[in-house]
């Protein structure tokens, strides 16, 4: 796919180089040249424009780009306009970072795709994973429902599938298993990862497996309780 990054901060960098990393075509668009210039190796292409221009912008290739994402922070009424010029162009997915409640109503109001608010997400992962340590991911479905990636409760270590009977016992989906694998480097030094892994009859538990679990906040909460004291 081709994203088009527009802002080079600390989050437009963290997506732009991470998307190139997955293999995507992205444009990462900054009015500094020194930014640009810094990453230009990390990024696949990076250019250096007046994003407050109309006619600036027009050098991007909008209209084969599959997601705009505008991720400029500093100043709303800047990620306001230029939102509004992307509109106006008519790119074909546009995603805008909300600073602000005022500043996602607004962008909400304007008819944008996707308003994402990755401080908001950062700090609700932050506080869950400080409530229970255990929680390695998650993601907030509605104010009710969650999916959580969580470690394996040791009560659990051992156990098959059937005999730990977790989503009849408390309710919850167990949508995938995650188990601790590892592998050699080009420099030959073994690391860990996790794989997801399809269950038989004879999956077993082990130390080290996480769980990816969905349910609503009253399931999840009692499911905590019981298994991880």
């Amino acid at each position: 796919m081709t994203y088009i990054i527009i802002g080079l901060g600390s989050f437009g960098l963290a997506l732009a180089e991470r998307l190139t990393a997955m293999g995507h075509d992205v444009f990462g668009v900054d009015t500094s040249m020194e930014l640009v210039e810094e990453y230009k190796d990390i990024i696949t292409t990076t250019m250096c424009l007046n994003i407050m221009d109309s006619n600036a912008l027009k050098a991007l290739p909008l209209k084969d780009a599959d997601e705009v994402i505008v991720t400029l922070s500093e100043n709303a009424d800047s990620s306001l306009w230029v939102c509004a010029l992307l509109k106006q162009a008519g790119v074909n997915r546009l995603v805008a970072r909300a600073t602000s409640l005022v500043h996602q109503t607004v962008l909400e109001s304007m008819g944008i795709d996707e308003v994402i608010t990755p401080e908001r997400s950062a700090a609700e992962l932050w506080a869950l994973s400080s409530e229970m340590a255990a929680i390695k991911g998650a993601y907030i479905v509605s104010e009710t429902y969650q999916i959580l990636e969580v470690d394996i409760p040791s009560i659990l270590e051992g156990q098959s599938i059937t005999e730990a009977n977790i989503e009849q016992n408390f309710g919850i989906k167990l949508i995938a298993i995650k188990r601790m694998l590892e592998k050699k480097n080009f420099l030959g030094t073994e690391s860990n990862y996790f794989e997801v892994v399809i269950p038989d009859e004879n999956f077993k538990f082990v130390t080290n497996d996480r769980l990816v679990i969905y349910g609503d906040n009253v399931h999840l909460n009692q499911m905590k309780k019981a298994l991880y004291k």
